[in-house]
């Protein structure tokens, strides 16, 4: 799933209608690209995924919708990122 942000920058740039697919190497080259165009550092393709189910639970996705949108098979694939939103969780039980 991409939101309308991503889309709406994806369809201003001149590369290819093909953004990641094609062969490996090729689709690593395209990201390294758009992640130099965008001002992004590039650390791989993982971490970019990584980055978006952190987010995600960040945000208060369920882990349910994370396990989804990154196509996990398992619910228990997801739970990884629930740990990064250990702060959240520090946040929402201070007042008790």
């Amino acid at each position: 799933m991409i939101g309308e942000s991503l889309a709406t920058a994806l369809k201003g740039l001149s590369e290819s209608s093909w953004v990641i697919g094609g062969s490996y190497p090729a689709a690593v080259e395209r990201l390294r690209r758009l992640c130099t165009r965008a001002g992004v550092p590039y650390r791989g393709h993982h971490a970019l995924r990584h980055y978006a189910g952190t987010r995600l639970t960040q945000e208060g996705a369920s882990l349910d919708d994370v396990a989804r949108h990154l196509g996990h098979s398992a619910l228990e694939t997801a739970r990884i990122y629930a740990k990064w939103s250990d702060e959240e969780l520090r946040r929402r039980m201070a007042g008790w």
